[in-house]
């Protein structure tokens, strides 16, 4: 866990990852801090997957994310589980759906055993939720005994921002990573980052949420914070 705030280059998509795959690991890393790798939209078998990673050196976060929440991985919980748990030699960082943290237990465990940090998500499309609604997430995630927590979303208002600042720059046991979907949202990404969000998350290819910046771009701007 980095004391600054990382940029997360999303990879969502095949051409996303040839280009990824395609950069020596110094344009790799002015690119972004940390890839994420969708496995639920990539839906590439891990042998395939693992060909394709040979060699890379930057730090590597797995998600399959719930239908639910944005994703088009499986609603089976071991399903999404099967698509983690075989690559989880390669990954920094696995992200878990706050509400499949019970139910995917078994794969934070396997993660556990090998040293890989769970981060616990919560993703709202339309709205802010109630401040308890939010709190609510952080402390569930600490309960469930996730590494951090990640909160993204749909800013309707300014207020709905000032909230988010207040819950990013708030005292917590568990590291947050704190975002904005829709027109406030690539202002929430640098202004929540300065706040003390961990993971701030841009996208490399085709932007798979409202309100991203390019990977490479964002990361500039948070060295300038």
């Amino acid at each position: 866990m980095s004391s600054r705030p990382l940029a997360v280059g999303v990879i969502s998509d095949e051409p996303a990852l040839e280009h990824f795959v395609s950069l020596d690991a110094p344009a790799r890393l002015a690119l972004c801090d940390v890839a994420e790798l969708r496995l639920d939209l990539l839906k590439l078998p891990p042998a395939d997957l693992r060909a394709k990673l040979a060699g890379n050196t930057l730090p590597l976060l797995l998600t399959a994310r719930h239908p639910a929440e944005g994703g088009q991985g499986p609603e089976d919980p071991v399903a999404r589980g099967a698509m983690i748990e075989p690559l989880l030699d390669l990954a920094a960082l696995i992200d878990i759906e706050l509400r499949s943290a019970m139910p995917m237990q078994g794969t934070v465990q396997e993660a556990r055993a090998v040293g890989v940090p769970v981060v616990g998500s919560f993703h709202d499309f339309q709205a802010t939720p109630a401040d308890d609604v939010l709190l609510g997430a952080v402390n569930f995630g600490q309960q469930a005994g996730l590494d951090a927590v990640k909160i993204a979303t749909y800013l309707n208002t300014q207020d709905d921002l000032v909230r988010l600042m207040k819950l990013a720059g708030g005292t917590h046991r568990l590291r947050l990573s704190v975002m904005g979907m829709g027109p406030w949202g690539r202002v929430s990404r640098l202004v929540l980052a300065k706040c003390g969000s961990l993971l701030n998350y841009g996208f490399i290819g085709t932007s798979n949420a409202p309100g991203q910046w390019p990977a490479a771009r964002l990361k500039e701007l948070l060295a300038e914070l």
